[in-house]
């Protein structure tokens, strides 16, 4: 596929998937636990970051006109960013903290496409914790850093507050695709290159199905509860894509 075809496939697989996740009961209670953990982190961490840009964009007073449309755009920007890093940071705690439950939301979408599949990697070894863990910490500490980065960008006059918060949402896409899969990952026990070798032969897809989740989780309060559902439905992608018949394996 080129692609534009990839992105319009992974779009598609959003919505079937999201619908397919909410219209199976046994999806759905697991989602509503997942959701529920993941709207008071993501609330929380909102409600921290907001404080600090604005914090971190009040004048003294002294500023001039244009001062004080810079310290605005900052601050839109900012917020903007804030409100697309706070789920992703959320679920990197989430797995850290509870990491089967994403595990059984997942199990649980796939089991709806491809049972045995499901059961054969639910029988799996998979990874050690301490790998699990450490691949985790090493994905939200690499989210944060280019998060930084990209605070730093939004201070560059006119361009600045425009690009950084379309390159956070990028970002955040490859970060939400990531930890999507990595329930499938853990379950067939791939090494942290092999999961980058197939998160880049996968991309175009992913990053068509991760964008519509990344923008609809930043809104506060409501988001957040969308992430379960792209957790069960990511499980569209394993079967379409990434397990389909002729895939690179």
């Amino acid at each position: 596929m080129s692609m534009g075809a990839d992105l319009t496939a992974g779009l598609s697989d959003a919505r079937r998937g999201a619908a397919l996740a909410w219209g199976t009961p046994a999806v759905r209670r697991l989602y509503l636990q997942l959701a529920a953990v993941l709207l008071l982190v993501s609330t929380a961490l909102d409600v921290a970051g907001i404080w600090a840009v604005v914090a971190w964009t009040r004048g003294d007073g002294s500023e001039g006109f244009w001062a004080m449309v810079l310290l605005l755009l900052l601050r839109l920007a900012g917020i903007g960013i804030v409100l697309l890093v706070a789920p992703i940071v959320a679920m990197f705690l989430i797995q850290l903290v509870v990491p089967l439950l994403g595990e059984r939301v997942f199990l649980a979408g796939l089991r709806v496409l491809a049972p045995a599949r499901a059961d054969a990697l639910a029988a799996a070894p998979g990874l050690p914790l301490a790998t699990t863990v450490a691949n985790v910490v090493i994905r939200l500490l690499t989210f944060v850093g280019m998060t930084l980065l990209l605070l730093l960008l939004a201070w560059v006059p006119v361009v600045g507050p425009v690009l950084a918060p379309v390159l956070q949402a990028w970002r955040s896409a490859v970060a939400l695709s990531w930890e999507l899969l990595d329930p499938y990952f853990d379950r067939l026990g791939l090494a942290r290159e092999g999961q980058v070798a197939l998160l880049r032969r996968h991309q175009a897809r992913l990053l068509g199905f991760a964008l519509p989740f990344v923008f609809v989780m930043a809104i506060p309060i409501v988001g957040p509860l969308v992430f379960g559902l792209a957790q069960a439905a990511v499980a569209v992608v394993v079967v379409e894509a990434i397990e389909a018949p002729g895939s690179a394996a």
